[in-house]
């Protein structure tokens, strides 16, 4: 089962590290007991678990676009600040309030068209609602679209300065709203989530198609599940730490410390790797799914795709950043 139906495949595979890193790794996220909770602000659009598109609705994704990660930790190191900002996470109240509400902005670079000398910034931003019955309210901007460097303003103009988004005709990449491949009820209600790690997995996975008949391994199939209860589900404090620790301890799944968003905040980031996904072309690029969290608190900064540097940067340079600016319970309640 493909998690959009925007792409043909999803994710490229990828060496992976010292095997006897990684378990090390592995076993030190997945003994940290999750002792506290965090506030409410926590959810992202399933459009977030759209992350590891190269190819969007005719748009091809520009490689090389710079806002890449800053030079990251070790591998041990990267763990123990994720263990340490999920500890912080978990320790966080669990919020009071009538409304959960999340407040994204989602940013995508794109070459417009195959033959595009241009790259063009498309932002839009995203307001979720949810109140304490599951009830779900969503707003939305107006999509806003440049070029993106000077560079970029120049050659558009050369071109003879075609239109760069017409949200009218429904030609924007962005602020589209994607359904996962998996009934949300079978988690609800959210806030009642084991805050154990494995006791967490073993939740999730009952609503992994045990015939296979998705398509989906099990690692891409919990990825996508953690990434849901992060970006669009009122997951507890606890909880949320415990999605961290379940998806640092995934084989396919690596811990790198000074991951950036497309806002340029950087913190450590949870990468998953898996297929290659296709361009008009036919040309494969290799691309990865990140998790980005603030290392003071454990937030949840960002939700994003990137394509994989060629020269073995083990973090890429995000194309398309699902920027998380405020989520959590509060008294406000929406216009309408």
């Amino acid at each position: 089962m493909k998690e959009f139906q925007l792409i043909d495949d999803v994710m490229p595979d990828v060496p992976p590290t010292d095997h006897a890193r990684v378990m090390a790794v592995r076993a030190r996220m997945l003994n940290e007991a999750p002792r506290r909770r965090l506030p409410g602000w926590s959810r992202v659009t399933l459009a977030a678990a759209s992350v590891a598109l190269v190819l969007v609705g005719g748009f091809v994704v520009a490689p090389g676009l710079g806002g890449g990660p800053a030079p990251g930790a070790a591998p041990e190191d990267a763990a123990q600040v994720l263990a340490t900002a999920a500890d912080r996470l978990a320790a966080q109240p669990p919020g009071e309030g009538a409304w959960w509400r999340r407040e994204e902005v989602q940013v995508l670079r794109i070459k417009p068209k195959d033959n595009s000398t241009f790259t063009v910034e498309q932002r839009v931003t995203q307001v979720l609602w949810i109140n304490r019955e599951g009830k779900e309210q969503r707003e939305q901007g107006d999509v806003s679209a440049a070029p993106l460097t000077p560079a970029d303003e120049q050659a558009w103009k050369d071109a003879g300065k075609p239109a760069l988004c017409d949200a009218g005709a429904g030609e924007c990449a962005v602020g589209k709203v994607f359904h996962i491949p998996m009934d949300p009820k079978t988690y609800k209600p959210v806030t009642r989530l084991p805050t154990d790690a494995e006791t967490l997995k073993a939740k999730l996975l009952k609503g992994f198609p045990a015939d296979g008949s998705g398509g989906e391994s099990r690692e891409s199939w919990l990825w996508m599940a953690a990434r849901w209860l992060l970006v669009d589900a009122e997951t507890t404090p606890g909880t949320r730490a415990a999605l961290y620790r379940m998806l640092a301890g995934l084989p396919e799944v690596r811990v790198i410390d000074g991951v950036a968003d497309l806002d340029g905040r950087v913190g450590v980031g949870l990468v998953f790797e898996g297929n290659p996904v296709r361009q008009w072309s036919g040309q494969y690029l290799p691309v990865q799914q990140q998790i980005v969290i603030d290392r003071e608190s454990g937030d949840l900064l960002a939700v994003q795709g990137a394509l994989i540097q060629p020269h073995g940067s083990q973090s890429g340079e995000p194309f398309e950043s699902y920027v998380i600016k405020k989520q959590g319970w509060t008294d406000e309640a929406p216009i309408r």
